[in-house]
């Protein structure tokens, strides 16, 4: 058995109805994304029946992406190169690699958490993961679908996902804080900061998003400011068209 890793949740997702499976990892080993921190736990949202490098091409990713502008499926821009770790976690919950959880908050008090290495969290029913929240030291989270009332419950602990000014401003009159991709020739708006971990900050070398941690919602207030990164990754040449290249 994975030890790394743990089921947490499989069910039909809150998107579209598809089944789905929830995994967290992390618990035991060290990312090798040493964006995110050394000991952050990880939350995937995966298709349960397709692997995610498939999923992406044939637009089963709804079911965990929604309605995403940078799902690969729709020409998108997303920087996840999904045949490599999501389809590692993928194929080894096919081989029955991991527990199911037991609902035991053990393995997640005192931990940073990112709610959605792959996948958004409005992907399944509200309160699925609330208890692991209760016990974190820190918790990070994002969601595409803060348009949607079904995913309003999301506002008070995840971060709108932003791809325009449009929808900076629609997001932030809604009450939520933003996460903002954008062109690297756009700056910043109002009530907005670079995100500390991204490569264009002055003190990305010293900073990784566990020690930050920012991107939390509303859950240590509404005042904090909203966070924007230039886009990167190999598809971050289609940013521009996908996001009707509003400034």
């Amino acid at each position: 058995m994975n030890r790394n890793g743990l089921v947490l949740w499989a069910g039909p997702s809150a998107i579209n109805g598809e089944p789905i499976v929830v995994i967290a990892t992390g618990l035991k080993r060290k990312s090798a994304n040493d964006k995110i921190g050394e000991r952050t736990i990880q939350i995937w949202y995966l298709p349960r029946d397709v692997a995610p490098h498939v999923a992406v091409k044939t637009g089963a990713d709804e079911a965990v992406c929604g309605d995403c502008i940078h799902r690969p499926s729709k020409g998108g821009s997303c920087y996840v190169v999904t045949y490599q770790a999501a389809r590692a976690v993928w194929q080894a919950y096919q081989d029955g690699s991991y527990a199911s959880w037991d609902g035991s908050k053990l393995p997640f008090i005192g931990r940073v958490v990112r709610f959605g290495a792959w996948g958004d969290p409005a992907s399944v029913p509200a309160g699925t993961l609330a208890s692991i929240r209760t016990v974190t030291k820190r918790h990070m989270a994002y969601t595409h679908q803060w348009k949607q009332a079904s995913a309003s419950h999301l506002r008070d602990w995840c971060m709108a996902s932003v791809d325009s000014a449009p929808d900076y401003l629609r997001a932030r009159s809604a009450g939520w804080r933003t996460f903002r991709v954008r062109d690297s020739d756009e700056g910043l708006y109002a009530r907005e900061r670079m995100c500390p971990a991204a490569d264009e900050s002055p003190v990305s070398a010293a900073m990784d998003c566990g020690k930050c941690s920012g991107c939390d919602g509303l859950t240590r207030g509404a005042k904090r400011p909203s966070f924007a990164i230039v886009v990167h990754g190999s598809r971050a040449a289609r940013f521009n068209a996908l996001a009707g290249g509003a400034k």
